[in-house]
Order: C-alpha cells, then structure tokens, then sequence
C-alpha cells in the first residue's frame, strides 16, 4: 500500500515537491459530510486508515462547506466554513482529501464548486450522489397541497424522517422520542394517502448526474461514482427498490462518460449496524467500513 501513494525518494527540491501534491475531491450529501456535532464521516476515517497504512506519507484532510453568512456572522462575510486537518510531523509526501459535502444540499449544488476542484486539479473526484434527492418522500412535498393538520415546521423536506439518534439527556431523548413517533405515524400516512416521490425524479437526477461528469471529466481527472446505499422498507417505504433503480441508471451514466463506478452498498448488505436509527447515514462503525471499501478499491487502482 505505502507504495502506492509514497514520494520517490530523490524528490528533494520544492518544485518537485509541489508537483507531487496529490488532491482527492469527495462531493456528496451528509452522507459524506456526515451529521451531529463531530460530523462522523468515511473521508475523515479514509484519511486515519491512509494515514495508518502509509506513514512516510503526509495525509491531510479538508473539509469545507458553503454557509449563511447572516446566520454565521453578520459582522463579516464569510460564504464558507470548515476544518483543515493537517498532519503535523514531516513525511516524504503530501496526499490531500478535500471534503466539499454539504448536508441538505442535492446535486445541483456541486456544480458550484467546480471552479474550485479545476484550480487545485485534483487526479480524483469521489461522487456519491442521489440518497437525499431519491427518498420516496410524501407527494406533498413537491406540489405543496398538504391537509391543514400537517403544522407548518413539518412540511420540509426531511422535517419528518426518522432521527438519527436521540440525546443522551434524559428529558431531551423524552421529548425526541415522543415527537419522532408522531412524525413517523404522520408521514406513514400521508404515503399513503397518495403515492410518494423522490425529491428529484429519476430523469432530472440522471440529467444532473451527466453533466456535472462530464465537466469533471474535462478536467482530466479520474471519477469515481458511488453507488447509493440500501435503506430499509420499514423506515422508507418504497425506497429500496427505487434505489435498485437509480443505482443501475448511475452506473449506466458512468459508463457512457468514462467514469468509474462501484456498488459498494452490496457489501454491507445485512449489516443494519453499520447504520443509524434512521437506517439511512452511517455510524461510525459503517463510516469506517466504507472507508476501508474505498482505500482498497482505490490503492488497487491508482
């Protein structure tokens, strides 16, 4: 493994020490940006296995996202926020895995970011798209007839799937828990009220899916195109199949723009533990197995 991503060793002066900077780009949803306070994600346990199997390598991690400049300071202006993980001790070489997920944000969204990943030139772009904008959703939220007793707060997008966990304060888990229950109840019925869709239809998503491709492509850059991960029928009724379906159309695309694509979601099949409550983020546990899936299919192919 070191092999493949250590320096030569008579690299020595610093023009060729740039030249051999290495930049990984990685676009998703909070799948990859991860969710909660520490943000548990598969870049951030990629970059401690690699720092791991490679020490004469330095491995460093950024991750960025866009924000609020109202919500985040009002006094000066600011668009994006993030952490820059760096390795502190010297090594022989520079390996850089820039984070650029943004939780709630869908596809079209990453397009706003290719003037960044054409500047820092990356030899790979990670894409895993289309879980958020694939949930079979109730019908509501898209042409906005909902019953008047749906309260107002509910009506997002996401303001009615499963938690991903519940506080370990008492009072707040009391109260988490009673109020997921309701939305659950809830948004079970309004399914059935009137037949789900996801938030993007399958031929927009794969619209999206082929331009932003075959953009990063004209970067010369290699892609690689993750396969969304199963969810389970009791939490997202009628998501497990369309997923199947959206899956076979993201590797279809891959295939026609030069792209790579792996199925990674097979091999965790059966492995609800790998997951969150909501069975549909990963915990830690699943971040750092889908990690291990990607430095193998990476370091077997770079």
């Amino acid at each position: 493994m070191v092999s493949l991503l250590a320096r030569p060793s008579n690299v020595s002066c610093p023009a060729e020490v740039l030249k051999l900077s290495r930049n990984w780009v990685f676009l998703g949803d909070s799948l990859t940006e991860g969710v909660g306070s520490k943000r548990i994600n598969y870049v951030t346990e990629l970059v401690s296995q690699l720092r791991g199997a490679a020490p004469d390598v330095n491995v460093h991690e950024f991750r960025l996202r866009r924000i609020d400049m109202s919500t985040f300071n009002r006094d000066i202006e600011f668009n994006v926020a993030g952490l820059m993980n760096t390795e502190a001790q010297p090594h022989s070489s520079d390996l850089w895995l820039w984070n650029l997920a943004c939780e709630g944000e869908t596809i079209d969204s990453d397009f706003g970011w290719l003037p960044l990943i054409a500047a820092v030139r990356p030899e790979l772009v990670v894409v895993f798209r289309g879980s958020l904008e694939s949930i079979v959703r109730p019908a509501m939220l898209l042409d906005g007839d909902w019953p008047w007793w749906v309260p107002g707060s509910w009506r997002g997008y996401a303001a009615m799937d499963p938690r991903c966990y519940f506080s370990t304060t008492w009072w707040r888990k009391a109260k988490q828990t009673s109020v997921d229950a309701i939305k659950q109840k809830l948004r079970f019925k309004l399914l059935k009220l009137r037949p789900g869709k996801p938030l993007i239809d399958l031929d927009r998503l794969a619209q999206y899916q082929t331009d932003l491709l075959k953009r990063l492509r004209a970067l010369d850059t290699r892609v690689l195109v993750l396969g969304l991960l199963q969810v389970e029928q009791a939490r997202f009724p009628r998501s497990p199949e369309y997923f199947k379906v959206v899956n076979a159309r993201l590797e279809k695309i891959a295939a026609a723009e030069g792209a790579e694509f792996l199925d990674w979601g097979s091999l965790l099949a059966g492995n609800g533990d790998l997951f969150c409550r909501d069975s549909f983020h990963p915990n830690l546990a699943g971040a750092r197995a889908l990690a291990q899936i990607l430095q193998e299919r990476l370091l077997q192919t770079l």
